[in-house]
């Protein structure tokens, strides 16, 4: 394995331990396939998710940078706004979000459950915004207010999504090939919700690096998503540029698919309803409707449609949004 020095990018400890790998005996009969579950969803901090390891790299730069405020954007329901807040006032921040009304959902429990409660129990400060464009002028706005002040605001990006947050997945893929001689498994495939895109780049990263390249796939959470496989490439070498090395990924270097996304970001088709209830029945384990639903779903249509041979063994990262459930009670 290539050695690779990441000591000069400094961290936030968020992640006490791996998170574990779960192997799924009930579905894994059923479909054929092998499949395990890396439960990032179960990380200890505030309801857990893949925001975690980004937020480690994140927040040890506003550290760096000697930050008072942390500013991101997200959707009114994002699990990253939620878990921005929560490390960043953990960590002696002031979290300030940027909500955008971007999900065509009226009923209130859209608008006052899941993230939203949890947002409210941390008294985080919340700023409606219409779409990016607004939120980023609303940005600048806040940015000048506190630098007269005397304060210093650090931006976070939607998702977290930027080359030194894509760092966390990188990690995270070094951290499975360490945990396949654990459980005595040599995985096929790695498989994954992208939405943001640094998730599935820096797993990507990781099989770039590694001789024993596992084969990564980003399933996304929205239809007509070129531009998210477009930033993933993007971000994944900017990463890459950053840790010094040379060779860069190409579009074809990336395994993607939007075939099973839905209709639009945040609203679930019935078959992703029917992926939760079915999992949940059959191993105890529930997903969520926005990201996880959609990306396992499309898992088990690429092995129902032998994209994923049968026997594979294959092993799915489970990135968070428990909370989202609760948003959306009229899907049940």
């Amino acid at each position: 394995m290539r050695k690779i020095n990441l000591k000069q990018f400094p961290k936030v400890k968020l992640i006490e331990r791996p998170s574990q790998i779960q192997y799924l005996k009930n579905i894994s009969k059923h479909l054929g396939v092998e499949v395990y579950v890396k439960r990032d969803d179960l990380l200890a901090v505030g309801y857990g998710g893949n925001k975690l390891r980004k937020l480690e790299y994140l927040l040890g730069e506003a550290k760096k940078q000697e930050a008072t405020h942390i500013f991101t954007i997200g959707a009114v329901q994002s699990n990253h706004a939620r878990m921005t807040a929560i490390a960043a006032t953990m960590n002696g921040f002031e979290a300030e979000l940027f909500l955008k009304n971007s999900v065509p959902i009226r009923q209130s429990e859209y608008h006052t459950n899941g993230n939203v409660l949890l947002n409210k129990i941390i008294d985080v400060t919340i700023h409606p915004v219409e779409n990016n464009e607004h939120a980023y002028e609303r940005i600048a706005e806040r940015e000048k207010e506190l630098l007269a002040q005397g304060e210093r605001p650090y931006v976070i990006p939607v998702g977290g999504s930027n080359a030194l947050g894509t760092l966390g997945y990188m990690d995270a893929y070094f951290e499975i090939l360490n945990q396949q001689n654990e459980v005595n498994v040599k995985f096929d495939w790695i498989a994954t919700a992208t939405g943001s895109g640094s998730t599935h780049a820096g797993l990507a990263i990781g099989q770039a690096l590694s001789p024993e390249a596992i084969p990564v796939k980003g399933y996304s959470v929205e239809p007509n998503a070129q531009y998210i496989l477009d930033h993933t490439l993007a971000i994944a070498n900017e990463a890459l540029k950053m840790i010094g090395e040379e060779t860069l990924l190409k579009a074809k270097d990336l395994y993607f698919s939007e075939e099973y996304s839905g209709e639009a970001y945040g609203i679930p088709s019935p078959i992703h309803i029917d992926t939760i209830k079915w999992l949940a029945k059959y191993e105890g384990i529930f997903l969520d409707p926005v990201y996880t639903s959609k990306a396992f779903t499309a898992l088990i249509m690429d092995i129902k449609n032998g994209v994923i041979k049968a026997g594979s063994k294959v092993l799915y990262v489970h990135t968070g949004g428990l909370p989202g459930i609760f948003a959306y009670p009229q899907y049940f």
